[in-house]
Order: C-alpha cells, then sequence, then structure tokens
C-alpha cells in the first residue's frame, strides 16, 4: 500500500499543471507502445520501440528503433516511479515522474520530477528536484545543481515536455489491460478454431471470420501445450488478421520453438487471463497480455510482438511487430451491443405490429 502511494504522490507532483490529454484505447495502447507494464520492470535488454512503466524501472536499452515507432502524444520511455541503472533512451525522449540515477538519454526532450543523478542528457532536459553529477548536453534545468554541467539554462519547461507530461498521466493502463483481458476472455472459440498436439509439436490451425477474427480457447488445453514436452507450435491460418488465444491457468512456462515467421507476431494476441506467471525461454512471437501477474522472456529469449503484464522480468529482446488486428472487429464495444439491442427491440416491435394487423 505505501508504494502505490508513493507512486501516486510521485505521478501527481509530476503531472500537476499538465495540459489533459485523451486517454488510450486497447487497441491504441497495443499500436503505439512495445511494452507496457503495470508495475515495475527490470532489463538486461532492449526494446526497439516506445515502453510505459507505472512503477519503477531497472536498466535496458529503449527506442532502439526511433523511425519503425509508431507516432504517439507519449515520450519514448515513460516511468511513474524512478528510472535507474544502466538504462539507455535512445530516441523520443523520456519523462520519469521520480529520480533518475545512472541514465543516459541519447536523444529526445526529457522531464524528470524528482532529482537526477550521474545522468546524461543529450537534449533539452527539466529536472524538478537536484541534478548532481549529470551532464545536460542541451538546454537544461535544475532546482540545485552538484558536480553538473549546464551552459544553457530553461526558464520553463518546453512545449513538447509540456505535452509528454500530459500525456503520461491520460491513460489508466492498468484499466485498459484488465478490460481487454476480461472481454478477450468472454469470447468463444471460433467454430474453425483446431488445435492438434503430435509428439512434441502444437498446430494451431483455422480460418478468420468476415472481419478476419479467430479465437482459440486454450482453457481445457493449455496444461498440455505449455508444458516441458511440447517443443515447436506451428500455425495454419486463413485469412486470419486478428488470432486470440486464451489460457486460464495461474502459471505457465514455455520452451517451443515457433515455426512461423516473426512478422505473423503483429495479428498474435496471447491472453494469460488470471495468470500470475508466465516464462518463456525460446522466442516468443505474438503481442503477451498478462494483465494479473510477470512476464519473463529468460535466457535471451526474444518477443517478437509487445509485452503487456503487471510486471516484467527481462532478459531477451522486445522487437517491434506492431499489431496490425483490430480489436473492434474481435470485440464490440458497449455502444455497439445497445445498437444491436435497440435493432433487436425495433425488430421485434415490427413484428408485433404486423401480427396485430
Amino acid at each position: 500500500m505505501m508504494v502505490r502511494t508513493c507512486l501516486a504522490l510521485a505521478a501527481a507532483t509530476l503531472f500537476a499543471g499538465a495540459a489533459h490529454a485523451a486517454p488510450l484505447t486497447a487497441d491504441e495502447m497495443l499500436k503505439q507502445f512495445n511494452v507496457v507494464v503495470k508495475g515495475d520492470m527490470t532489463s538486461t535488454s532492449h526494446v526497439d520501440g516506445r515502453t510505459y512503466v507505472a512503477g519503477n524501472l531497472q536498466g535496458g536499452d529503449y527506442v532502439q528503433h526511433a523511425s519503425d515507432t509508431a507516432k504517439s502524444a507519449y515520450a519514448g520511455l515513460t516511468v511513474g516511479g524512478n528510472a535507474s541503472g544502466n538504462l539507455h533512451v535512445n530516441g523520443l525522449g523520456a519523462v520519469v515522474g521520480g529520480n533518475a540515477n545512472g541514465i543516459i538519454v541519447n536523444s529526445g526532450q526529457t522531464y524528470v520530477g524528482g532529482s537526477a543523478t550521474s545522468t546524461t542528457f543529450n537534449g533539452n532536459a527539466w529536472v524538478a528536484g537536484a541534478a548532481n553529477g549529470v551532464n545536460f548536453n542541451g538546454a537544461g534545468h535544475a532546482a540545485s545543481y552538484t558536480n553538473t554541467n549546464n551552459n544553457n539554462k530553461l526558464a520553463a519547461t518546453t512545449a513538447v515536455m509540456n505535452s509528454t507530461r500530459a500525456a503520461a498521466s491520460s491513460t489508466d493502463f492498468s484499466n485498459v489491460m484488465n478490460n481487454m483481458s476480461t472481454k478477450l476472455s468472454a469470447l468463444k472459440g471460433s467454430k474453425d478454431a483446431a488445435v492438434a498436439i503430435a509428439g512434441n509439436k502444437v498446430t494451431f490451425s483455422g480460418t478468420g471470420n468476415a472481419n478476419g477474427v479467430l479465437v482459440f480457447d486454450l482453457t481445457s488445453l493449455d496444461s498440455q501445450i505449455f508444458s516441458s514436452n511440447i517443443g515447436e507450435f506451428a500455425f495454419n491460418l486463413n485469412k486470419a488478421s486478428t488470432v486470440i488465444f486464451n489460457t486460464d491457468n495461474k502459471a505457465l512456462s514455455l520452451s517451443a520453438n515457433f515455426l512461423a515467421p516473426n512478422s505473423l507476431g503483429s495479428s498474435l494476441i496471447w491472453n494469460f487471463a488470471g495468470a500470475t506467471s508466465v516464462t518463456v525461454d525460446r522466442t516468443f512471437v505474438g503481442q503477451v497480455l498478462v494483465a494479473d501477474g510477470t512476464f519473463s522472456n529468460r535466457g535471451g529469449a526474444n518477443v517478437e510482438g509487445g509485452v503487456y503484464a503487471k510486471a516484467f522480468n527481462q532478459q531477451g529482446e522486445v522487437h517491434l511487430q506492431q499489431f496490425s488486428g483490430s480489436l473492434a472487429t474481435a470485440v464490440p464495444e458497449a455502444e455497439t451491443y445497445a445498437m444491436m439491442l435497440a435493432g433487436l427491440g425495433l425488430l421485434g416491435f415490427i413484428a408485433r405490429r404486423r401480427k396485430s394487423a
């Protein structure tokens, strides 16, 4: 409870006075972010695209491919708590709600809500607290300076900083992830979806519906599929642009090789609903959703897609395979359901009128 309170205070301080920005939908989250974490993240590897961490972040390289990262109001890296360790931001700037310790922002503008220590900013930067051992290689500001180089002081936060700060507090990603997982879990498995297990190989086959949606209900098979006995995943997917895999086990581990092009990750969503721990030891293809638990890619296992989790222990790279499907076609919004019900009510009324006539 104390940790949550501290993070909330850090966020409140960070975003005080920042203009409001429109919240993101689940679809927009998948398309604009490579990684979104509700709590804390530790990394010894890199993320190709944009990252949001609501809690504390330690280590890692971010925005390795800025030119391939989707446009967004968000900075390349947003951290609600503290950012520390051997951490580098290579494009699109950063927003840190707490303290920055031992980080390097190589490109883009940065706002730090707390203090900065042993840190380098190669673009404009605003540090609300004290700066100790900081290199401001662009224009900069801090409340106080110790062993710090700043030859070009900023009088006020820039428009870019104000915009990225406003975006940082605009979306409740915890709510977005939870709702997304719940709605996906409620989808029935497609009648054309089939799972075949032969030896150590699992083959997923099926054809998308008119909207390109294909749903696999794995809740009765996930203990078999995600086990040490399985070494290969194969896919025969026809006319499917949004492919959803639903599981419900609390703890899952996978060491299977994906017999599929990495680009397939742009259309796959793995919804590990209710899981408290998901661990992979081989390259994993698709968008990984662990709304209630920790995702770990151990031993250099890469992710070809994205990671959206409560916590993330990153030991392998997360590559950009931006989601290209559509959640709107897979899970109609409440307004759509209301219109459908209204339409059914109207049809019933017309039928009654005809019968009485």
